[in-house]
C-alpha cells in the first residue's frame, strides 16, 4: 500500500505542477479573455501550486514515517536505515530521508515547491503578472523534477522491497545494506538539507528573470521581488558549503577539507555566480543599471544548480559523492540546462531593444567599474570550474577532453583568481559611482592602508619565521607532498603569491574594519549613542551594508586560513610497532604509542584504536592525546572508515589519522599539520553572520515599492474608467493590504 500511495502522490504533483504553470503562464498573456474568468484561472493556478507542494509533503511524510518506525516496505529504507546504536540515531532516521539518491531528488523537488508555495502565498492577494508567470515557470520546473522521480526507477524513493527480503511480519530477512557509515555525523544531518534550501531557492530568481521577459516588464520590480529569496538562498548555500567543509575534515579522514571533487565543485559553482547574481540585483534595484548581468546571473546560477544534479546523478562525471549512472537522469536535466540557456538568449533578443541601462559604467575605477569586474570574475571562474570538473566527460578532440584534472590545476588556477576578488572587495566600497576622484579616494584608503600595513607586517612574520622553513623542509623531505608543491610553480612565485595573499587580506580586513567603525562613530557623534548602542543601530538600520563589511571581513579571515591550511601543510605517516613507548617525530610533535585495543560495537562494527601521546619536540612538554581509530562496517560489505585524532592549536591543527597495519604488522599513522586552518571556520563563521545580518530586515517587511506602482497604476485606471475589471481592484486592494 506505502509503495502504491508514494507513487500515486509522486504522479498527482507532477500533473498538477505542470496543469498550474499552464494555467498561469497562459492566463497572464491572455488578455482578451474576460476579467473575472480571468482571475478565476490565475486563482485555480495558485491552488494548485499549494495541491502539488501538499502531495509532495505528503510523499516526504510518508518516507519518514517508514524510516521512524522502522517500516521496510519501501526498498530506499532498507538501503538507507541507520543502523547504529548511536544516541544521534533519532536523528539519523531523519536525515536518512535524504542520505541516498532517491530521497535527496524528492527532497529537493519538495523544497523547490515549498518557495514556490511561499512566493504564491505572499502574492496570492496581488495575483500580479510577473508572480504569476514566475510561479508558472517554477512550476515547470517541479514538474520536470518530479518527472525523474516518476519515470526512473533509479530515482524513485517509493520502490517497494522486494519480497524475498521480508519475513512474514514485515521485518527484514537479515541485515542488509543500509546507512552510509561516513554519513553518520552530526554534519551530514545539516550539511545536504541546508545545501538543498539553496539549490533550491536558486530557482525563484530563475523563473522571475523569466517572468520578467515573458511580460516585458523590464522595471527593477522582478528583482525586488525576488532580491530577499536570492539572498536567503545564498545563505543556506554558503552553510551548507562551510557545513561539508566540516564533514570532509573531520569525517574522511584525509586531512583536508577541500579536494576539488566533483560533486564539490558543484557548489562552488553556483556560489560564485550567486556571488554576481546578489551585486548585480543591488545594482539593478538601486540605480537601474546591470539588467542584462541581472537576467543572465540569475540563468546562469540555476543552470549551474541543475548541472551539479547532472554531475552526481548522470554518472558520466566521477566522484566519490555521485550515484550511479541513470540515463533518465542524464536526458531530463541536460534538457532542463539547455531549455533554461535557450530560454533566456530568446528572451533578452526578443527584449533586447526595451532594456536601456540608467547608469552606463564611465570608468574601470569605480564602484560601476568594480562591480563589473567582480562579475567577469565570478562568472568566468565558475565557467572555468565547470569546464574543468566536466573535461573528462567530454570528447578528445575538446581541449582538455577526456582527461581528469587534478586537484594542484584547481589550485592554481584559484590561488590567483580568489586573491583579486579579495582585492576587489577591498577596494570598491572606497570608489565612488561613475568615476573615482583620486584625492577622495586617497583620504578614504589612508588609515586602512596604515593599519593595513600593520596587520601585513604580522604576517610577513609568520611567513618569514614559520612558512618558508617549513616549505623548505617539505621540499627536502621528498615524496608526494614535495612533488605536489613544487608543480605549483618555482618557488619565487609560489612565495610571491602567499606575500600578495597576505597583504591583500591585510587590506580587505582594515578596509572592512574601517568601513564599520567609521559607520559607528557617525553615530556615536551625531546621535550621542556609546560605541554598543551605535553598532546595533548601524546593523538595524542599514543592515545590507554593514553586513556587508562583515562578510568582507570575514572573507578576509579565511583567505589568511586558506594560504596556510592548503599551501603549507606537513604530512607523513610513520610506520610504528604496537609496542607501549615507540614513537616518530612530526614536525616540532613527538608521537608516542600509549596502547592499541579492538572492540566491536552493538551493531557488530569492528574498531582497531591507537591511542598516541603528543609532546612538543624541543621542550618535552606534553600537549595532550590522541585516539585514531578504524572502523570496519559489519553491515557495509565491510567499509573501512576512518575516524582522526585532531589537536588544535592556535596556529594549527595536528591531525592523525590511524590507516591501518602494514604488511610486517607495523602502524600506520598518517600525520598532517594543517597550519591556520582555524581561520577557515572563524572567517566562514564571521562571513555567515554578515551575510544574515544583511538578510535581517530592520522592521516588518514593508510595501514593496513594486506594489505602490502597481497600487497607485490600478488605483488610476479605476478613476479614469468606472467599468474597470475585478482584477484591477484586486490589485489595489491586495497592495494596500500587504501595506
Amino acid at each position: 500500500m506505502i509503495p502504491t500511495l508514494g507513487n500515486g502522490l509522486q504522479v498527482f504533483a507532477m500533473v498538477l505542477s505542470l496543469l498550474s504553470a499552464a494555467v498561469l503562464i497562459g492566463a497572464t498573456k491572455a488578455r482578451g479573455l474576460e476579467s473575472g474568468r480571468r482571475e478565476s484561472l490565475i486563482n485555480a493556478g495558485y491552488l494548485m501550486v499549494f495541491g502539488t507542494t501538499i502531495a509532495l509533503t505528503l510523499c516526504i511524510v510518508i518516507i519518514l514515517v517508514c524510516f521512524v518506525t522502522s517500516n521496510f516496505s519501501l526498498a530506499y529504507v532498507v538501503s538507507n536505515y541507520p543502523n547504529t546504536d548511536s544516541a544521534l540515531k533519532p536523528l539519523y532516521e531523519v536525515s536518512a530521508v535524504w542520505a541516498g539518491r532517491q530521497g535527496s531528488l524528492l527532497l529537493w523537488t519538495w523544497l523547490i515547491s515549498v518557495f514556490t508555495s511561499v512566493v504564491a502565498w505572499r502574492r496570492m492577494r496581488v495575483t500580479d503578472d510577473l508572480s504569476n508567470a514566475a510561479l508558472g515557470v517554477a512550476q515547470i520546473i517541479v514538474a520536470l523534477f518530479a518527472a525523474t522521480l516518476v519515470f526512473s526507477d533509479s530515482n524513485n524513493p517509493f520502490m517497494a522491497t522486494a519480497p524475498e527480503f521480508l519475513n512474514a511480519d514485515g521485518t527484514l530477512a537479515g541485515t542488509i545494506g543500509g546507512m552510509n557509515p561516513l554519513l553518520m555525523h552530526w554534519a551530514m544531518i545539516l550539511h545536504p538539507p541546508a545545501t538543498f534550501i539553496g539549490y533550491a531557492g536558486m530557482t525563484l530568481p530563475f523563473a522571475y528573470a523569466m517572468a520578467a521577459l515573458i511580460c516585458g516588464d523590464m522595471s527593477a520590480r522582478w528583482v525586488e521581488l525576488c532580491d530577499r529569496i536570492a539572498v536567503f538562498s545564498f545563505i543556506f548555500l554558503t552553510i551548507g558549503m562551510a557545513l561539508g567543509a566540516v564533514w570532509a575534515y573531520v569525517v574522511l579522514g584525509w586531512g583536508g577539507f577541500w579536494a576539488w571533487d566533483a560533486v564539490e565543485n558543484a557548489s562552488l559553482m553556483s556560489w560564485l555566480t550567486g556571488v554576481a547574481m546578489i551585486h548585480s540585483f543591488t545594482l539593478y534595484r538601486k540605480r537601474g543599471c546591470f539588467k542584462r548581468w541581472s537576467m543572465f546571473s540569475a540563468t546562469i546560477t540555476f543552470i549551474f544548480v541543475v548541472l551539479g544534479t547532472f554531475i552526481t546523478r548522470s554518472g558520466l562525471v566521477q566522484s566519490v559523492h555521485a550515484f550511479a549512472e541513470d540515463p533518465v537522469s542524464t536526458y531530463f536535466f541536460l534538457a532542463i540546462m539547455v531549455a533554461a540557456g535557450m530560454a533566456f538568449l530568446i528572451g533578452i533578443l526578443y527584449r533586447h531593444g526595451q532594456i536601456v541601462e540608467d547608469d552606463e559604467i564611465e570608468s574601470l575605477l569605480s564602484k560601476n567599474g568594480s562591480y563589473y569586474i567582480t562579475n567577469l570574475v565570478m562568472c568566468v571562474s565558475a565557467v572555468l570550474v565547470a569546464y574543468l570538473t566536466v573535461s573528462s566527460a567530454l570528447p578528445t578532440w575538446m581541449p582538455l577532453g577526456g582527461s581528469v584534472i587534478a586537484a594542484g590545476a584547481f589550485n592554481a588556477v584559484a590561488r590567483p583568481v580568489g586573491t583579486l576578488f579579495c582585492l576587489l572587495m577591498a577596494v570598491c566600497p572606497m570608489l565612488g559611482w561613475r568615476k573615482t576622484d583620486g584625492a577622495a579616494f586617497a583620504r578614504n584608503m589612508r588609515v586602512p592602508a596604515i593599519a593595513g600595513a600593520v596587520v601585513f607586517a604580522g604576517l610577513m612574520f609568520l611567513f618569514v619565521t614559520k612558512f618558508v622553513p617549513e616549505y623548505d623542509a617539505i621540499v627536502t623531505a621528498g615524496g608526494a607532498a614535495a612533488t605536489a608543491l613544487t608543480e605549483q610553480g618555482p618557488k619565487v612565485y609560489y612565495f610571491a603569491l602567499t606575500v600578495l595573499a597576505f597583504a591583500t587580506a591585510s587590506l580587505l580586513l582594515t578596509s572592512s574594519a574601517y568601513l564599520l567603525v567609521r559607520g559607528v562613530s557617525v553615530r556615536m557623534r551625531n546621535k550621542g549613542e556609546n560605541p554598543v548602542v551605535a553598532l546595533a543601530q548601524l546593523f538595524r538600520h542599514s543592515p545590507a551594508q554593514a553586513g556587508g563589511y562583515l562578510t568582507h571581513l570575514g572573507v578576509a579571515v579565511v583567505l589568511v586560513g586558506l594560504v596556510g591550511s592548503s599551501m603549507y601543510v606537513q604530512e607523513q605517516t610513520l610506520n610504528l610497532s604496537a609496542d607501549q613507548g615507540q614513537g616518530g617525530q612530526v614536525g616540532s610533535y613527538v608521537l608516542t604509542v600509549t596502547g592499541t585495543r579492538e572492540y566491536t560495537d552493538s551493531a557488530s562494527d569492528m574498531f582497531k584504536e591507537v591511542q598516541l601521546s603528543v609532546t612538543d619536540a624541543a621542550t618535552g612538554r606534553e600537549l595532550g592525546t590522541l585516539a585514531p581509530s578504524m572502523e570496519v562496517s559489519a553491515t557495509n560489505s565491510g567499509q573501512q572508515t576512518l575516524h582522526a585524532g585532531v589537536l588544535s592549536f592556535p596556529l594549527e591543527d595536528l591531525f592523525v589519522a590511524f590507516q591501518g597495519l602494514n604488511a610486517d604488522g607495523t602502524l600506520s599513522i598518517n600525520v598532517k599539520i594543517n597550519p591556520l586552518i582555524m581561520l577557515n571556520w572563524i572567517g566562514a563563521g564571521i562571513s555567515i553572520v554578515g551575510i544574515i545580518l544583511a538578510f535581517a530586515p530592520r522592521r516588518a517587511t514593508p510595501l514593496l515599492a513594486a506594489d505602490e506602482r502597481a497600487a497607485a497604476e490600478g488605483a488610476g485606471r479605476a478613476a479614469g474608467k468606472a467599468g474597470r475589471g475585478r482584477s484591477s481592484s484586486k490589485k489595489a486592494k491586495g497592495a494596500k493590504h500587504r501595506g
